[in-house]
């Protein structure tokens, strides 16, 4: 028996089996040829815009140290910019946690300070292709992106290269890989000091639960800024996680003891755009578990934002037995009723879990085998979408898939800074 991945959530987890179709090794006629003809206007889109760079307009990257230009190994130009800002960076609502670590004496960079895009990309604009694949990074094949923004659209080709340029365009403006690069180091410290969203438990399939507390958000204690980097730092950490479990997540929203100074529009827009246009297939469900009678006037606000393919995911769930329905009571925090011992403290980040980002010779040899592996890739995935494939071509793709995952797995020591989850 089969579930459709457009069927209903509550339906699926009652069932108890994962939806597969339209995923990769569970395509229909339709469905593949779907694919090939994604992965056409893909290369397609490849060659239209090989020297036509993408600039970065609206870096979330740039804060603090770097939003002044100075380079965080350049201690004399640090210590002096710290001296000049001890009123900024002693504030709570715009400390970063690299403030507080070097208030604290922490003097030492805890992440290169000399940031490479991918393939040689400058830092100020990517190209379509290089931000394409780097986007393909946190999947386990790159059918599985296309096909995200597939079942997003209904299986309309046109309409889901509409999203996927897009997706890929909004990466490059926001300068997401440099926000993953510089990880923790440039997130206020109060939203990870109070842990607003961590990984906690597991779902019934066994995907990663991120729960997102909401009284611990409060709007006027922060700034605009910090809040869009920090969701948009989240989300694209939560995806990276989910890549060793099928590409699934669960998202789920605690709004115990929510409060009037905790309602914030501009966070909840943030976050529902974000996943509609980057991780449209990322969340198997959004989770309101909610018992506050302020809610029910902001749902009829946020469900407007919200595109019906993810409403169709999103379930209000009352009370703990709900919430039952879909994570074992053992795998939901005690701070919601559940048994999993809840008590968050933050660690913060250590220079020794960084130190492949400072290796350029090993990042160059894993760059090399990435590229060779997309390389081989395309060039599989060519012969298919022609339409000159048999048996041993379809083998062949499958490991260029393969290999790809392997590159890109080892590449991620390189490229990015480790979580507070992998601490």
């Amino acid at each position: 028996m089969t579930v459709s991945d457009t069927s209903d959530v509550q339906q699926v987890y009652k069932l108890g089996i994962e939806p597969t179709s339209g995923t990769v090794g569970h395509l229909d006629d339709a469905q593949e040829k779907a694919l090939k003809d994604l992965w056409a206007r893909v290369f397609e889109h490849f060659d239209k815009t090989q020297e036509k760079p993408i600039l970065v307009d609206k870096g979330l990257a740039k804060s603090g140290l770097s939003a002044a230009g100075i380079a965080r190994d350049d201690s004399e130009a640090v210590a002096k910019w710290y001296s000049e800002n001890q009123s900024k960076v002693t504030d709570m609502k715009y400390q970063l946690v690299q403030d507080k670590l070097y208030l604290e004496g922490n003097h030492e960079p805890l992440v290169p300070a000399s940031f490479s895009p991918l393939f040689g990309d400058p830092s100020d604009s990517r190209t379509f292709y290089n931000a394409f694949w780097r986007a393909v990074l946190h999947h386990r094949t790159p059918d599985t992106y296309l096909l995200s923004f597939l079942k997003t659209s209904g299986w309309d080709v046109n309409k889901a290269f509409v999203r996927l340029e897009h997706s890929v365009t909004r990466r490059i403006q926001q300068d997401i890989d440099r926000l993953m690069w510089e990880g923790d180091l440039i997130q206020n410290n109060q939203l990870f000091k109070n842990g607003l969203c961590i990984q906690s438990g597991k779902d019934k399939f066994g995907y990663p639960v991120f729960v997102v507390t909401v009284r611990l958000n409060v709007p006027k204690e922060r700034t605009e800024a910090d809040v869009e980097k920090f969701a948009a730092y989240s989300l694209e950490k939560a995806a990276q996680l989910a890549r060793n479990y099928n590409d699934r997540a669960v998202l789920v929203y605690d709004f115990t003891g929510f409060k009037l100074e905790n309602v914030d529009t501009a966070f909840s827009k943030t976050i529902i755009t974000t996943i509609q246009e980057l991780y449209p297939q990322t969340f198997m469900a959004t989770l309101l578990f909610v018992n506050s009678w302020l809610f029910s006037g902001i749902w009829k606000v946020i469900r407007g934002w919200i595109d019906p393919m993810v409403v169709r995911r999103t379930i209000i769930v009352k009370d703990i037995k709900a919430l039952q329905d879909f994570i074992d009571l053992s795998q939901i925090p005690k701070s919601m009723g559940g048994e999993l011992e809840s008590e968050f403290q933050y660690v913060y980040p250590q220079k020794e879990e960084n130190h492949r980002m400072a290796d350029q010779a090993g990042r160059l040899k894993a760059e090399r085998q990435l590229a060779t592996a997309v390389d081989s890739f395309i060039g599989e995935t060519r012969k298919w979408t022609d339409g000159s494939v048999d048996s041993h071509n379809a083998e062949s793709r499958a490991q260029a898939a393969a290999a790809f995952d392997s590159a890109a797995t080892e590449l991620d020591l390189y490229i990015r800074a480790r979580f507070f989850e992998e601490r």
